[in-house]
Formats: C-alpha cells, sequence, structure tokens
C-alpha cells in the first residue's frame, strides 16, 4: 500500500512537472521593449511567477520576433546576451546573473543604471548622504535616509565608482561584468588615524564638506568632540564656527544663520521638527550628539522637498544602532552625564539606539555650574521684574536639571521595506524659593524689610516619528511617515516684599506659557526618470495649535493677555527635477504649493539651482526661491520687561502677516589636494517680520504710567559673503570662516519708516579654526572676532509739572538711537589624551573657553533704577550717565570631561 501511495506521488509530480511553466510557448515581437515591461506582460499574459533583483533587469531593453518559442528557448535566446541565467523552483522562474568567465576589462553593457547600498562596514548602519561618483565623468548619486542611492547612466559594467562619506575612508569599487546587475552593497570603513610621533601616513578625519546643492553643508559631528566645548560634544555651538553662522552670542539657543532670526530655521531630526535648540537657557545644545548619525545644513536657497522656514535647514538623522552587535558609550563632565546603546534585533535584521543625558546640578552643584548660573541670572532675558533685581552674590541654590533622552528603531521587514520609529524627549526643570532680609541699622536684631522670591521654569520638546520606506525598484523609492513635535515654556517669577509690620509693600508677579502642537504627515518620492533626470516629490500635511498666555502683575494693576488657542494646517505639495543637461550643467528646478486656511489663501514657491563644474577641482553655482513661514517666534521689544512674546501662527484670526523671503546665490568652489576653498555671495528680500512693541506713556490725568502696546509688521533686506578656506593633512586639519553682511529691517511706525540695522546686524565675522590628532593626543584651538551688534536705545523724556520737578518719564520705544556695541573677540583651547585596550577605548580632556578672560558684551539693559532715583529732582535732573548696563557673556571657564566607548 505505502509503495502505491508514494507511486501515485511520483507520476502526480511528473505530470506537474509536464505543466510545468517550461512548457509555456511564447509568441512575441519585442523592439527596444525594456525588460521590466517584457516580465510585466510574461507575469500577466502567461501567469509566470518570476522572481529577480531590481538591479539585475534595470536598462535592459529586448530586441526579437519569437513566435512559437517554448519558454526555454525564449529565456535562452532573449536574456543570453544580457548578462541574465534562470533557473526553475517549484514553479518559479529565478533570474540570475549569468555565471560565465568574462574578461573584467572588457565591457559587456553600456549605459547602465547601479543601485546599492552604503553601510558602515562595521556596524551596518546606513550611511545617508554619502556620494557615489563615476570615476572621470562628473555623474554623482547621493544616498537617501536610508543608504540607498541608484546612478544612471553609468557608461560601462567595468567602470569605476567612488563611494565617499565624511570621517569615512573612500571606497574604490570596480564594476565586473555579469555582476554590475546586482543590488551593490558598499561597506566603509571609518577613517583611522595612523600616526607614531606625528610621522605622517594618511589622515581622512575632515570635519566640513559641501555637499552637492548649493549652501549645503556636511559635518563629521564625530570630529566635533575634538573641539573646545564645556565639557561635551555641542552640536548647535560647533555649527557656529562655520561661515554665515553667528558664533559670538555663545548660546546653543541662537543658532542666527545668514544674519536671520534662530526662528527662522527649520530644525529637524528625522523628519520631525525641534522648536526649541537648548538646555540652561543657551549653554548647551537640547539634542545629544550620540544620537546623530548625520547632519546636513541648508544656509539658503534650499530645496522644494523643505517648507515653512524663511532662512535655514538644519536636517539631522538618528543613529539606528548596530546591526552586528552591541556597542556602548559613556561620558560625564562637570555638570551632565550621558550614556549610549547600540544593539542588534533578530540576528541583525534589525537594530536600536538608545541615548540618555542627565544633568545632575540638582545633586552636584559644581563651580562651573555656580558660574554659568550666576551668569544666566544677571543676564537672563527670563526675569520680568527690573525694578527689583536679585543680588547673585546673595543667593543662589536654585533646584535646576535637565535631561533628555532618545530611542530609535529600525527593522528590514524585507529587502524592499524598512520601518523605523524615532523618539525623542528632552526637559529643563528650574525652581528657586528663597527670602532676602534687610536688618536696621540702628538695631542688627531688628527685620526692616523681608523680600521673597519664587521663580520657577519648565520648558522642552517631545517628538515621535514612525517611517515606512520602500524601494520599489532601481529607480523609484518612496517613505511615508507619521511625526509629532511638541514644544513647551512655562514660566513663574514672583517678588512680595513686606515691611517690619507685615504690610505688603512691593509686589511683582509674572505668568507666561506659550505651547505649540505639530502633527504631521510626510510623503516622499524619489524617481530617475530616463538617464537624465531625478525627480524629487511629495506631499506634507502639519496641523498646528499654538497656545500663548502672558500675565503681569503689581500692587495696584494687572495686565497681560491671554490670547485664545491658535489652530491651523498647512498642506503643501513640493515637485522638483535635477535635470542632467549635460555631463558638466546641472539643473535643479522645482516648486512648493502651500494651501493653508490660516489665511484662505495659496501660496507658491519656486526653486531653482544650478550648477557648472568648469574643472575637476572648480565648480560654480547658484540658486534662488521664494520661501514662506506660517508660524513665527515674535520679538517682544519692551526696554522694561523680559517677558518674551513667543511662537504665533499668521493669519486673519491673529492679524499677524505670513513671513516670506526670496534668496538670491552665487558661489564658486574650489577642491583640490586637500584644499577647499569655497565663496558665496548672497541676498534675501523679507517681508511680514513681526514684532510686538511696547512703550511707556505717562497718563496725567489718572497718574500712572501705562504700557502701549503696537503690533508692528515690517521688511528686511540682507546680503552678504561667506568665505571658507579649508586645508587637511595627516595629522592636521583647520579653517577659516569670514562673513561680511549688511541687514536692515523698516517698520512704519519706527523711526518714521526709516531703515535700522537688524538686531543680527553684525557687519564682520572672522573664526580660526585648528585642530591636530595624534595617536594620543587631541589639540584644538578656536578664536573667533565679531564686529560690534547694534543695540537699540528708546527715546527716554523726563516728565516735570510745573515747578520743573521730575513727576515721571516716558519711554518711546518707536523712535530708536542705534548704537553700536563693543567688537567681540574670544580664544578656546582643548586637549584630549586618548587611551584604549581590547575592551574599550575613551579619552579624558581639559577646555578652556575665553583664555584671556575677555570681557565681551551681549547686549545692554535699561536701569530703571536710575531713573527712579530722578523722581522728585528739581529742573537741573537730566538722564543719568550710566542709564544702561552692560550684560557680558562668558569669562575665563574651564571645563573637564571624561568619554568612554566600549
Amino acid at each position: 500500500m505505502r509503495n502505491a501511495i508514494c507511486l501515485a506521488l511520483f507520476l502526480i509530480c511528473l505530470g506537474l512537472n509536464a505543466q510545468g511553466p517550461t512548457n509555456i510557448i511564447i509568441s512575441e515581437n519585442f523592439d527596444q521593449t525594456p525588460l521590466t515591461k517584457v516580465i510585466r506582460l510574461l507575469k500577466t499574459k502567461y501567469q509566470l511567477k518570476l522572481a529577480y533583483d531590481d538591479a539585475l533587469i534595470s536598462g535592459i531593453t529586448i530586441t526579437g520576433n519569437y513566435n512559437d518559442k517554448t519558454l526555454e528557448v525564449f529565456l535562452t535566446e532573449a536574456l543570453g546576451e544580457k548578462g541574465i541565467d534562470y533557473q526553475t523552483l517549484n514553479g518559479k522562474i529565478i533570474l540570475t546573473p549569468k555565471k560565465v568567465s568574462v574578461n573584467v576589462d572588457t565591457p559587456r553593457l553600456f549605459n547602465l543604471t547601479v543601485f546599492g547600498i552604503v553601510q558602515d562596514s562595521i556596524t551596518g548602519e546606513a550611511l545617508p548622504n554619502a556620494i557615489i561618483r563615476v570615476h572621470g565623468s562628473n555623474r554623482v548619486a547621493i544616498t537617501n535616509k536610508d543608504g540607498y542611492f541608484s546612478l544612471p547612466m553609468v557608461p560601462t559594467d567595468t567602470s569605476t565608482l567612488y563611494a565617499s562619506y565624511l570621517g569615512y575612508e573612500s571606497h574604490k569599487l570596480k564594476l565586473i561584468p555579469g555582476l554590475s546587475k546586482q543590488t551593490l552593497r558598499v561597506r566603509m570603513e571609518e577613517a583611522p588615524l595612523k600616526l607614531a610621533d606625528f610621522e605622517v601616513v594618511k589622515h581622512n578625519h575632515k570635519t566640513i564638506s559641501y555637499g552637492e546643492d548649493v549652501s549645503q553643508i556636511t559635518i563629521n559631528q564625530k570630529n566635533l568632540a575634538v573641539l573646545p566645548s564645556l565639557g561635551e560634544m555641542d552640536v548647535f555651538r560647533s555649527l557656529q564656527l562655520l561661515p554665515g553662522i553667528s558664533g559670538t552670542n555663545e548660546t546653543s539657543s541662537n543658532l542666527n544663520i545668514r544674519s536671520s532670526p534662530s526662528s527662522d530655521n527649520l530644525i529637524l531630526f528625522d523628519g520631525f521638527t525641534i522648536y526649541r535648540l537648548d538646555h540652561f537657557f543657551g549653554v548647551f545644545s537640547a539634542i545629544n550628539a550620540d544620537a546623530i548619525r548625520d547632519i546636513q545644513i541648508y544656509k539658503g536657497g534650499f530645496g522644494a522637498k523643505y517648507g515653512g522656514r524663511v532662512s535655514g535647514v538644519v536636517d539631522m538623522t538618528g543613529s539606528t544602532g548596530n546591526f552586528n552587535e552591541p556597542s556602548y558609550s559613556l561620558g560625564i563632565n562637570l555638570m551632565s552625564a550621558r550614556m549610549s546603546v547600540n544593539a542588534p534585533l533578530n540576528g541583525g535584521q534589525g537594530a536600536f539606539h538608545i541615548s540618555a543625558r542627565r544633568a545632575y546640578t540638582d545633586i552636584i552643584r559644581s563651580n562651573l555650574f555656580e558660574s554659568l548660573y550666576k551668569n544666566y541670572r544677571t543676564q537672563s532675558g527670563q526675569i520680568g521684574n527690573q525694578q527689583n533685581p536679585i543680588d547673585t552674590d546673595d543667593v543662589l541654590r536654585p533646584d535646576f536639571h535637565f535631561y533628555d533622552m532618545n530611542v530609535k528603531a529600525t527593522y528590514e521587514v524585507s529587502q524592499r521595506d524598512i520601518v523605523n520609529v524615532s523618539f525623542y524627549n528632552g526637559r529643563d526643570d528650574l525652581d528657586t524659593d528663597f527670602n532676602v532680609l534687610q536688618f536696621s541699622d540702628n538695631d542688627p536684631s531688628q527685620i526692616e524689610m523681608a523680600d521673597s522670591y519664587i521663580e520657577k521654569a519648565e520648558w522642552g520638546n517631545d517628538g515621535l516619528g514612525f517611517t515606512w520606506s520602500r524601494s520599489w525598484n532601481t529607480n523609484y523609492y518612496s517613505s511615508l511617515q507619521v511625526a509629532h513635535s511638541r514644544h513647551f515654556f512655562n514660566y513663574f517669577y514672583e517678588y512680595q516684599s513686606k515691611d517690619d509690620s507685615g504690610e505688603q509693600v512691593g509686589l511683582y508677579r509674572l505668568l507666561r506659557r506659550n505651547a505649540i502642537k505639530d502633527l504631521q504627515i510626510n510623503y516622499r518620492n524619489e524617481l530617475t526618470l530616463g538617464k537624465r533626470h531625478n525627480l524629487d516629490f511629495g506631499l506634507n500635511v502639519s496641523d498646528l495649535t499654538v497656545e500663548n498666555k502672558r500675565i503681569i502683575e503689581d500692587l495696584n494693576t494687572v495686565s497681560g493677555s491671554e490670547n485664545p488657542t491658535e489652530k491651523g494646517s498647512v498642506i503643501s505639495f513640493y515637485l522638483e527635477d535635477e535635470y542632467a543637461i549635460t555631463d558638466k550643467l546641472t539643473l535643479n528646478l522645482g516648486g512648493r504649493y502651500n494651501t493653508t486656511a490660516l489665511t484662505n489663501e495659496n501660496y507658491f514657491s519656486p526653486r531653482y539651482g544650478l550648477r557648472y563644474q568648469l574643472s575637476p577641482s572648480v565648480q560654480l553655482k547658484a540658486s534662488g526661491g521664494k520661501y514662506y513661514q506660517f508660524i513665527q517666534d515674535v520679538t517682544f521689544n519692551d526696554p522694561l520687561s523680559d517677558s518674551r512674546e513667543g511662537w504665533h501662527l499668521a493669519g486673519t484670526n491673529t492679524d499677524r502677516p505670513v513671513l516670506n523671503a526670496a534668496h538670491y546665490i552665487l558661489g564658486f568652489k574650489y577642491e583640490k589636494n586637500n584644499w577647499l576653498a569655497d565663496i558665496e555671495l548672497y541676498k534675501k528680500n523679507v517681508k511680514g517680520i513681526n514684532e510686538t512693541n511696547i512703550s511707556h506713556i505717562y497718563d496725567h490725568s489718572e497718574d500712572t504710567r501705562k504700557a502701549i502696546v503696537d503690533e508692528i509688521s515690517g521688511a528686511g533686506e540682507i546680503k552678504g559673503i561667506d568665505l571658507l578656506i579649508q586645508k587637511t593633512a595627516a595629522w592636521y586639519q583647520g579653517w577659516v570662516a569670514y562673513t561680511y553682511s549688511k541687514a536692515y529691517n523698516t517698520f512704519e511706525q519706527v523711526n518714521r519708516g526709516n531703515e535700522i540695522p537688524s538686531r543680527q546686524d553684525q557687519r564682520q565675522e572672522f573664526k580660526f579654526v585648528n585642530i591636530l590628532e595624534s595617536d594620543r593626543w587631541n589639540f584644538s584651538t578656536t578664536w573667533i572676532y565679531g564686529s560690534g551688534l547694534p543695540f537699540y536705545q528708546p527715546e527716554i523724556s523726563l516728565v516735570r509739572n510745573n515747578q520743573g520737578e521730575v513727576i515721571n518719564y516716558n519711554i518711546d520705544n518707536n523712535t530708536r538711537t542705534i548704537e553700536r556695541l563693543p567688537n567681540y573677540h574670544r580664544l578656546d583651547v582643548s586637549i584630549a589624551l586618548k587611551f584604549q585596550n581590547q575592551h574599550m577605548k575613551g579619552e579624558v580632556g581639559l577646555s578652556l573657553l575665553n583664555v584671556y578672560n575677555r570681557l565681551n558684551v551681549q547686549s545692554r539693559r535699561l536701569n530703571e533704577g536710575e531713573l527712579e532715583e530722578l523722581i522728585g529732582q528739581g529742573a537741573n535732573a537730566t538722564l543719568p550717565e550710566n542709564l544702561y548696563r552692560d550684560l557680558t557673556l562668558l569669562d575665563f571657564t574651564p571645563s573637564v570631561f571624561l568619554n568612554l566607548n566600549f
């Protein structure tokens, strides 16, 4: 019985095999028909099942008259000369590269498309924005966020490709006939430092590289660790060493790109928006550098895929983890500690990254923390009570700390599909509560006045994004993302003063809240169309909710605003075509179409760019476009208050105009023999600048002073030039960055509509960076010089009675005198000792900021106490010389650090 069953099964199998796909008859005529179309016909008309690598069939055409051919004969004749073989398995036809003996120097295919992925050779992590270049040609491809690239018009299947990525050894790859149609996996190694007592062998640790787009800069974030810092690698502070990004404000929260406010920049982390960039009121960056895989900076003229801001873009890709084996890192300095974990998932099919950082300033208050906190106390723009300033020498023991966390998981669902989830949470908490007692001069035991202070502040960012990416074939890639980001800033300040009888004689209370919720859907597509067109197109939907509240209270009055919640959505469609007109000339042409219910209007943003490779080492470039911004951090300009206005939506409900700008950029780049010189001329015309302008006018009828609030809107013009000269050698790298610019604003209500310099109008800025690296030591110095920023002085007039006595004063902030602050300059130095064994490697170091203790002035503040002293004085009273006090930046500040990697 068992033998009969086996015989029957054998006969059934023979029957099935007789009806297999190889016995199908093909009758078709093809004339230069793409193989992709032929395969589609075989699947639909002949019900065949085929499996293949997209790269194998890309760019191949079929020509011939195939009448009454068996499938076996058809496949042999049609594919035999194309370097493709086949085999049948379980009813499925599998296409494979033909295994033949070929001369690797004799091409078999011409003008083909090469498809592949670029990865870190150790961790398996994808390398976004890596450059793939054909040797002897200007043909270039750039990997996307998942590390994939598609490079059309490769001359032959024996061509040589070069892959480059900042901080990695250049990778040379020679195509081999019969194998060039597979998906290439390019595995790159980090550039080692091969030195012995500064004897030169090779060094490729370059920190700055210019991208293929105009005004695009790539940063090697790992190399930023050698630069002077407050104890740890600081991303945004390091960006301030680039040309066109101001480096004289000393705060991570102010990333002023080409003389524009920091809030005019789009800051992205794994696709979701970061609205506030700092910890500790600007001392540290909000993003832990351990969580970053790649950083791209666009100083202007950026392409259509970016929208919603009018100045620049900082696009960060988070670390995806280690696909091969676990790795860990630890770091500690005088204020905070951090750690990170990278590990594989499911045997290397996925990976995850976790990094966390926390300040321990609420537990241990180092001298560095007290120095920085005192500086914040003295200069802070958070405290609103100018009539009752705090004596920082009397206090301070605040309860303050910050933390942030990044988690990212990446999983390769298939060879075509990748999903990842990225999460970010950062928060600062400040809580101060103390009393200051004043004792009688006659009786030291008698309390004459008791002042109490309460200050609470919390602010932070949250971000969560889920992304599904798919490589449909060698020519088409797409990604769908759902992302949510949130920013909040809550602030409360209270001052109370009571006399010896317990009666309240002084009160100042400030409540401030600003919050943003941003829910986005992003659908992005990359399509290689033909041999010369690369299309980038997609959809962005952003649903915004903004909350604002500000209340100021004293003994007699309560003022402020509690605006209703502002809501609105912006829907954007974008399309951009990178067209290789010739091998040397590339045109980028596109646009972004925005529609929003905020204003019930539509906005079209044309974008254009042009690159001409004059020679292998010289490139000419130009770009420009129109840009719109629907959410703006409005300047609150009040000489007597440091209250912030915060973020607001534009639109009919808020009567705030949409901010817009036009960019015009021309540039030149030279790169040869480890020298890089880049120069760009730029101009920006900006409209819709919003400010809340406060003047203080004495009301004689009520014998009170009241604030006059003007919501003003204006325009601006910014023009300048950026220059970078960079040199790299075996043990040395350094650069000189220079910027010259002019930035003017006009407001109809201010100075009768005449031009005034903008707050960011720093005419000249010079940065000199030097980095020396050996096998055991890192040494770096930075020197920054900046000409004086403008300072606005309001017009102050004294109010007198009939006897000429001063009874009050008026502050007219619509009439301003412009002065310049002193020039800024500072020298920073860092030195680190590196060590390693078979289990770990690390470094311990010392940073010295402001080595020669330069007293740099950030701004000046009106000293209202001096004005109060004039009340009651006679006809000879005039404005005092010390009406303003200087707000200074960091003095000489040392810091130590320790970093470990396992």
